[in-house]
């Protein structure tokens, strides 16, 4: 796998490691690098990208909700929300609801790395239903349930 800097190669291992200390369930995109794990009702997304000529970031992003009705309620409240929490942020892609949190590679640790990914775990369960409930669409957990999952769906497309 190639790197746009050592900063970001140093840290991409070293979140490799910690992430298979804390999960059994550790998939590795080879694709794009990414690792993704499940926790509590959601799949969250780690990742190193890089951040200027002399670092780089840990992005944690959880799928809180997928295929939901794009309504001005729904911006309106997410923003009100990120204005409120303490930490991260939820974003709009198209129809789907993210919720995530940035850390700087260099200050990564464990103890810091489990810490955001309880946060953004923890917020992403506390709305996906709440959101479900109002703006339809589905869960991560709920999606992989009906699909079998990332490696079944792309089994059915080739």
């Amino acid at each position: 796998m190639e790197f746009e800097s050592p900063h970001v190669a140093e840290h991409h291992e070293k979140l490799g490691r910690y992430l298979q200390e804390l999960f059994e369930d550790l998939y590795l995109d080879p694709d794009n690098g990414h690792f993704y794990v499940g926790y509590g009702s959601t799949v969250l997304e780690v990742s190193a990208e890089p951040y200027g000529p002399e670092d780089s970031v840990v992005r944690v992003t959880a799928y809180c909700v997928q295929g939901v009705e794009l309504e001005e309620d729904l911006a309106l409240g997410l923003l009100e929300l990120n204005h409120e929490l303490p930490v991260g942020a939820f974003s709009l892609v198209g129809p789907d609801v993210f919720f995530s949190h940035t850390l700087f590679g260099r200050s990564l640790d464990r103890h810091n790395l489990l810490g955001t990914i309880a946060a953004v775990a923890t917020v992403s369960d506390d709305y996906d239903e709440r959101i479900v409930e109002r703006f339809g669409g589905a869960t991560a957990l709920e999606l992989i349930g009906e699909t079998g999952g990332r490696r079944r769906r792309q089994a059915r497309k080739d």
